[in-house]
């Protein structure tokens, strides 16, 4: 915002204005609920999607990891196809649900599609662990049937 206020020097064609420059208000962050949805869809009875939509990072993590306790069925699918960015924090909470379900011999899958999220997956190596798709469709298709 700008506002201009007269300089108390004139000149012959009248008082000279300059230009102000206030810094901008910050307006607050959205909370995590506007900035992250996450859905739990019970797809069969073997078969859990969690859909997550928005924004993974240290602020929203906490709503992803949540979606990911308690008691899961076999195979769970973490549709990740409308989330724009995922921070490391949003990673250490997938690791650790793929790890989870490791021990106890379920599977986990990741369906991904956006370049920000594809791109963090494969730095950290996350690919190489838990399997990425790209459509929903086929994650479900490869879901082992128990």
């Amino acid at each position: 915002m700008t506002e201009r206020i007269p300089f108390t020097r004139s000149s012959r064609d009248g008082p000279a204005f300059r230009t102000v420059h206030h810094p901008a208000i910050p307006r607050p962050r959205p909370s995590a609920e506007n900035l992250l949805r996450v859905q739990r869809i019970r797809w069969n009875e073997d078969l859990l999607v969690v859909a997550a939509a928005g924004e993974i990072d240290l602020a929203t993590a906490g709503r992803l990891e949540q979606a990911l306790r308690g008691h899961l069925p076999a195979a769970t699918v973490l549709d990740l196809s409308e989330v724009g960015f995922l921070g490391v924090a949003g990673l250490r909470v997938i690791e650790s649900a793929a790890a989870r379900a490791r021990t106890e011999r379920r599977t986990t899958s990741v369906v991904a599609d956006s370049r920000p999220v594809l791109r963090l997956l494969q730095l950290f190596g996350t690919e190489t662990q838990i399997p990425v798709y790209r459509r929903l469709d086929h994650a479900i298709l490869e879901v082992p049937n128990q």
